[in-house]
């Protein structure tokens, strides 16, 4: 079984390390860590996580060094987020440093996860560097450092802190280590019942008061919009799979109301800033039933959930009534 160091850079309560509205570097690096660790359950490797499991103590670098080096393990991530200025600014982007004199195995390692963090996040790669950071500066065990993006980004704020940005920079690290250590899936025991496997919607509206997209929400757990505010557009995608779906606009004096094309995923959003929308319809291709329900801002009560993807059917193809901006949106899959 292969062993995993994972580090979540610095503790709660390291100074100066926060998003300028002050959420605390460690709290994102430690749900990254927490959802690679998730990831990589299922595999045959053990994670070593070498800073303190509360962040209440930040971990001296030469002991997180000592402990993953003690553990035998065959590779080390340190997890961290970016800051440039400390105040809002736009700098942008992801990267992978190895220490200044790599291993090929360090490198090899770098080009596992760096090639991912760029394509599942989205943001700019700035590269692979070399640095010497003490926690990966050895050269006995393949190390690592990765940096998801800035904390004090105007553009990439909304990512690192969205349960979408996290896992996708979760789901990079995890893949370059299954790659890089060539990782396989533990056998599930015949004599044990598969579990379900459970498929989260993530999805978010904007909204035409704020003029911004509100915050993700993940299943029926919660509803996306804010009563009275009209939405104007959707972004969603699944945990796993693809969600495919499409908004109908409101007329308007220079544009009719109409279906908008289809979106997948979040390839795109599906509306016009700035125009609210009166219908939305989802679908998804994996076999489970797809469930969503609009909330009407003048009646002020939700419509009845729709399961179907049809934009003739009025009664289960469609969420919403035409004339009637929808302020909030609910989605799920059963």
């Amino acid at each position: 079984m292969k062993k995993i160091g994972l580090d979540a850079g610095h503790g709660l309560y390291t100074s100066g390390k926060q998003t300028p509205d002050g959420i605390k570097e460690w709290s994102l690096n430690d749900d990254v860590c927490d959802r690679i660790q998730s990831i990589l359950r299922d595999y045959d490797c053990e994670i070593i996580r070498t800073d303190n499991n509360e962040g209440k103590i930040d971990e001296s670098l030469s002991s997180r060094v000592a402990a993953y080096i003690n553990a035998g393990v065959d590779a080390f991530v340190s997890i961290h987020h970016n800051a440039y200025t400390g105040n809002w600014n736009n700098a942008t982007g992801v990267e992978v440093y190895t220490d200044r004199t790599p291993t090929e195995k360090d490198e090899r390692l770098a080009k596992c996860i760096y090639n991912r963090l760029v394509e599942y996040t989205g943001l700019t790669g700035r590269g692979i560097k070399r640095a010497n950071f003490a926690v990966i500066n050895q050269n006995k065990v393949p190390a690592v450092l990765c940096e998801g993006g800035f904390m004090d980004s105007s553009a990439d704020y909304k990512i690192i802190t969205s349960d979408v940005g996290k896992q996708n920079y979760a789901l990079a690290v995890a893949e370059g280590l299954i790659e890089f250590l060539d990782l396989k899936k533990i056998p599930q025991s015949s004599d044990t019942p598969a579990t379900p496997e459970k498929i989260d919607v993530i999805y978010q509206v904007w909204e035409n008061v704020k003029d911004k997209w509100l915050p993700d929400v993940v299943n029926n757990t919660d509803y996306a919009g804010n009563f009275k505010n009209a939405v104007c557009a959707v972004y969603a995608n699944l945990t796993k799979g693809n969600i495919y779906y499409k908004v109908h606009i409101i007329g308007s004096k220079n544009n009719r109301a109409r279906w908008l094309p289809e979106v997948k995923n979040r390839e795109d959003y599906a509306g016009n800033l700035g125009q609210p929308i009166d219908a939305v319809a989802f679908r998804t291709d994996t076999g489970k039933t797809i469930k969503y329900a609009a909330h009407e801002k003048k009646s002020g009560r939700w419509l009845p959930a729709v399961t179907g993807y049809d934009i003739n059917d009025r009664i289960n193809g469609y969420a919403g009534n035409f004339g009637k901006e929808i302020d909030a949106i609910k989605v799920w899959l059963e």
